[in-house]
């Protein structure tokens, strides 16, 4: 991965991160409450790409694998430099995989969050409801 690729991976992984963190404090301050019907069409497509992701990282398992180059410090040290590619190190292709996920799991969280509190207060008010009725 070149630098500059690797740079705005990194950057677009920590604007999620942020962007996650942010949704988590709407929705422990009640500031956004979700509709349970327009949240699940948002938490199966979260869920969606977590399967997808679960998928990545299985069929990623083999890319940390040294890759038969030969039997001579060329071909060996390829082989090292793209199973670290892969699995090894915190930019690798497994690592910012699991971050991403991490990401996902947390915006799947605070979106469950968000239907259940909406769904708190529509039970208080309608309690609030058949109590003045």
């Amino acid at each position: 991965m070149s630098e500059d690729v690797e740079e705005s991976a990194k950057l677009a992984l920590a604007r999620s991160v942020a962007s996650v963190r942010h949704l988590r404090r709407a929705v422990k301050s009640q500031g956004l409450r979700l509709d349970p019907v327009a949240g699940a069409e948002i938490r199966a497509a979260l869920e969606d790409q977590l399967s997808a992701v679960d998928d990545w990282l299985a069929r990623s398992a083999s890319l940390n694998q040294h890759a038969p180059l030969g039997k001579n410090p060329v071909g060996e040290a390829m082989a090292a430099k793209f199973a670290t590619r892969a699995d090894g190190h915190e930019n690798s292709f497994n690592a910012v995989l699991k971050r991403y996920r991490q990401v996902l799991e947390g915006a799947l969280d605070a979106i469950v969050s968000a239907i259940r509190e909406y769904r708190e207060i529509e039970e208080r008010v309608s309690d609030s409801f058949r109590k003045l009725v």
